[in-house]
């Protein structure tokens, strides 16, 4: 009996080592997923430097903006057509991260300046302030931007 216990007790110790490293390797994977799901930390401090500009105070940091929670996404209704208040990301790039692609901050009743610091979502293709109550011209650092929607 004793026999087969020793034949036992090293096959364990080799299924609880193989599991170990698939939980290992599972733990490294959700790590990195996680990782993709996130914008970079410029982007996000960007972000907050835009709502500053934009006198925009209900954006909530703590959290992601990429996933569309009502924060950070309410899209235009029927009953307020002018609305719409819709940051988008994509999280296909090959760096692993989440990139701020558009925003548009539609009739939030935004009394502050046209932010430049736009430039710095390196990622960004369009922007729509419209409806706002916004002063001065567009910033020169928008030239060095991919905006394509204006």
């Amino acid at each position: 009996m004793a026999r087969g216990v020793n034949c036992i007790a090293p096959k364990t110790i080799m299924n609880l080592t193989m599991l170990a490293s698939v939980l290992c390797l599972c733990t490294k994977s959700v790590e990195v997923e996680a990782q993709a799901l996130r914008l970079p930390a410029a982007e996000e401090e960007a972000l907050k430097e835009i709502a500053k500009q934009l006198g925009k105070t209900d954006w909530n940091f703590n959290i992601n903006p990429c996933f569309n929670y009502t924060n950070w996404d309410t899209l235009n209704s029927t009953a307020n057509p002018i609305y719409n208040k819709t940051l988008e990301c994509n999280c296909s790039y090959p760096d692993g991260f989440c990139h701020v692609v558009s925003i548009f901050l539609k009739g939030q009743d935004l009394a502050g300046v046209l932010p430049r610091s736009v430039a710095k979502l390196p990622y960004i293709t369009q922007v729509d302030f419209s409806s706002n109550y916004l002063s001065g011209t567009i910033p020169p650092e928008w030239a060095s931007t991919k905006l394509e929607l204006l």
